[in-house]
């Protein structure tokens, strides 16, 4: 049955009942990423507060499974210079941590440390191809 379903959800995206969530899902991590980086470095307030900040507003703001998703997309931005050196490379790290959350939308759902393995992993791919182009 389980197998079934998913099959379902598979033909719905591709018919594009869903492709509204995907670009929700990719601006919100877009903005998550980028407004907590720019209020981490620019305007000094740590990575804590900025996350913290951005996570409050998704909860104020979005909808009940699209402000997760944007908390999770949200500890990019809290990546240090040496990591995502700008406000750009940030930009890239939010379509990153979108797409992975994309695609593993239901993996270990319930299951602890999935949103920060998935920022971890999406910092990690930005940073690789930032290192390609310098």
């Amino acid at each position: 049955v389980g197998l079934k379903e998913y099959y379902k959800e598979l033909m719905e995206h591709r018919e594009g009942k869903k492709l509204h969530k995907s670009y929700s899902v990719l601006a919100s991590s877009f903005f998550a990423v980028t407004i907590t980086w720019y209020l981490n470095h620019t305007l000094n307030l740590g990575p804590v507060v900025a996350n913290g900040i951005v996570g409050v507003l998704a909860l104020l703001i979005l909808p009940k499974s699209l402000a997760g998703m944007t908390f999770t997309s949200s500890f990019v931005g809290m990546s240090s210079l040496a990591v995502i050196p700008s406000l750009a490379a940030a930009g890239l790290g939010g379509i990153i941590v979108g797409l992975i959350i994309l695609t593993t939308g239901e993996i270990y759902v319930g299951i602890g440390g999935k949103g920060g393995t998935t920022a971890a992993l999406s910092t990690w791919i930005a940073k690789f191809i930032l290192g390609i182009f310098n």
